[in-house]
């Protein structure tokens, strides 16, 4: 396998130095190699964070865990050595107990397999001789019977359980509405490919129709990540399962305001792009596009003229992580489509299965190369994806997955967040959700607890929780989406509820601006993002100028969620500072459900 720094020889890394198409600068429109240090920089740093306050939370966890006598092992030896020493010792312990379980996990599947195919034909042997004797029962067909080694059975969670609301110091100043509504057009100019005929976005077209895959699979589809043209699979599939989660849960808002089929279009497009991205039952694409290449580009996707290498992970190079969380996304997406389309649901959870399966079997972190790492394991994935299969087919073998994964991989520990790196809290709360086990309300809680005022992490002055300077806003907004689901349950149902609002309300434009691109009050007017700041007729001269320029964007990128101020509520409207103006699809996620759920709760108020 090819290491960072090297050329890529088998596809399966992508080579982001010095690799086969970082030797010469691009011969794209607009070439800017001063983006290449601060987008990548972005990514390492917010990496780098992301692993310190981890660590710091998993020893503070161990310190808490660890009240016990310690050990006498030397005069030499320090408390923290021993502490150190304890949880390694854990950690070989853990590892060991995870193999033996993984070991043990597989078998077990695949004499459940055995035994439930040897049912299934017994069964169906049945009914064909009934058929043959006249004395037919039932009518089933191939595509009728139960996937391999899975029960399906009718399963839902009550979608929500307060029929009203009761509290009248409540006040709704926004259009939540026209916010959604913009929020799915954002996903709409970020998709790539061959753009529908109901294509909104006038200022956008097809784009990147030659993406294939190393034996030329059809690769077309899915979403731009953020103000690049790199398609990374494993946040395009946080986002796609955090929009449809949201969209089971407050179905009747998109219904009542009209929404309902734009928003089915818009998680629809990146799990059409999951499917062509599954090429082989243990094969998967995750990543189309060099971003050592792109990121010194500045330009319309319709002209971009760079090579597109695709990457992917297999049996010998696993992935677990990134095919875990499509796994769930695509089992999402399943039960969004379930009453609309039956047999599109099936084919989605047929694939979703089937990349379960894959993730589960064959154990590994994918080969990142330093772009949207998970941390800090691929177990809060595999736990997430069972979790959602269970939600979408009832099987009891996917809750016994995700219940063993809770123990084996430590997931009660608190997350840094919930984004495209950790599943977690989410996962926590699903499980307590479907499971009403009380702890998984404990871990959740504790988890989401620390984002409240005068808890652990920092506010602005104005009222922001500051989790980190790289997109704080997008924390903030995830963390309203868990607080609203949880409300919903009954959970700190008040006190969730306020912090969900001021927070989405503090981005909707509480502090006299909006950092939501085409709404409000004062909106950004030059995110940092390449189609909505450039032309397509525009030639390369111009494309250099439009990057450099102060004046707005000549597009309006409608519902874009920036990354938000600094710890003193201070922002600066520059395309060229990343750090504050950079969007992305999984900064609009969170966001977007959590509207939502403010939307229902208007609803329910003034009813």
């Amino acid at each position: 396998m090819s290491q960072k720094g090297e050329e890529s020889t088998d596809g399966n890394v992508p080579s982001i130095q010095n690799g086969n198409h970082c030797e010469t600068e691009p011969d794209g429109d607009g070439d800017h190699p001063e983006l290449l240090e601060g987008e990548n920089e972005r990514s390492r740093r917010g990496q780098r964070e992301r692993q310190i306050a981890q660590q710091e939370e998993e020893e503070t966890d161990d310190e808490t865990e660890d009240s016990g006598p310690e050990n006498d092992t030397g005069p030499a030896e320090t408390a923290k050595d021993r502490q150190r020493q304890r949880r390694e010792e854990r950690q070989k312990a853990r590892k060991e107990r995870q193999r033996k379980r993984q070991e043990e996990r597989q078998n077990a599947r695949k004499e459940k397999k055995d035994r439930e195919r040897e049912k299934e034909n017994q069964q169906f042997e049945i009914i064909r001789n009934e058929k043959l004797q006249g004395e037919t029962i039932l009518d089933v067909g191939e595509e009728d019977m139960p996937i391999e080694g899975v029960e399906i059975q009718e399963f839902k969670i009550t979608p929500y359980v307060n029929d009203s609301n009761d509290r009248d110091d409540l006040t709704f100043p926004y259009d939540y509405k026209e916010v959604i509504h913009k929020s799915i057009m954002f996903y709409e100019a970020q998709r790539s490919g061959m753009l529908p005929s109901n294509n909104r976005i006038e200022w956008r077209g097809d784009s990147c129709l030659n993406d294939r895959g190393q034996n030329g699979e059809d690769l077309t589809g899915g979403w731009f990540d953020a103000g690049d043209h790199i398609k990374f699979g494993l946040p395009m599939a946080w986002s796609t399962t955090v929009l449809a989660w949201g969209l089971i849960q407050y179905k009747e808002v998109y219904s009542e305001i009209g929404e309902l089929e734009t928003m089915l279009d818009c998680i629809k497009w990146p799990a059409d792009y999951f499917i062509k991205c599954h090429t082989k039952e243990n094969e998967f694409y995750y990543q189309v596009g060099d971003p050592h290449t792109d990121h010194k580009r500045w330009g319309p996707p319709e002209t971009l003229d760079l090579p597109r290498p695709s990457f992917k992970v297999d049996e010998q190079t696993p992935g677990s992580d990134v095919v875990g969380e499509t796994a769930a996304a695509l089992a999402a997406c399943a039960i969004v489509f379930q009453d609309k389309d039956d047999s599109y649901s099936k084919k989605l959870l047929d694939h979703s299965m089937q990349l379960y399966e894959f993730a589960s079997t064959f154990v590994g972190k994918y080969p990142s190369a330093g772009y949207y790492d998970v941390q800090p394991s691929v177990g809060n994935k595999l736990a997430w994806a069972a979790a959602w299969l269970y939600y979408a087919t009832g099987s009891k073998a996917y809750l016994s997955d995700a219940e063993t994964y809770y123990v084996d991989y430590n997931l009660k520990a608190r997350g840094y967040c919930f984004g495209w790196d950790n599943s977690n809290p989410g996962m926590q709360l699903l499980m307590y959700l479907l499971t009403g086990e009380a702890k998984y309300k404990r871990d959740f809680t504790k988890y989401l607890d620390c984002w409240l005022p005068n808890n652990k992490l920092p506010y602005t002055p104005k009222g922001l929780v500051y989790r980190s300077e790289w997109g704080p806003l997008r924390y903030a907004a995830s963390n309203s989406f868990l607080a609203m689901l949880a409300a919903d349950y009954g959970i700190n149902r008040d006190k969730y509820i306020d912090f969900a609002m001021k927070q989405i309300h503090y981005i909707l434009g509480d502090t006299g601006r909006s950092f939501v691109c085409g709404f409000g009050v004062n909106p950004p007017q030059s995110p940092h993002h390449r189609a909505s700041s450039t032309s397509i007729s525009a030639d390369r001269a111009e494309l250099r100028k439009l990057f450099r320029k102060e004046n707005p964007n000549p597009h309006i990128l409608y519902g874009a969620v920036v990354g938000g101020p600094d710890i003193n509520d201070g922002y600066v409207d520059d395309r060229g500072n990343y750090i504050m103006n950079e969007v992305a699809t999984d900064y609009n996620a969170g966001f977007q459900s959590a509207v939502a759920g403010l939307k229902l709760l208007q609803m329910k108020t003034t009813t």
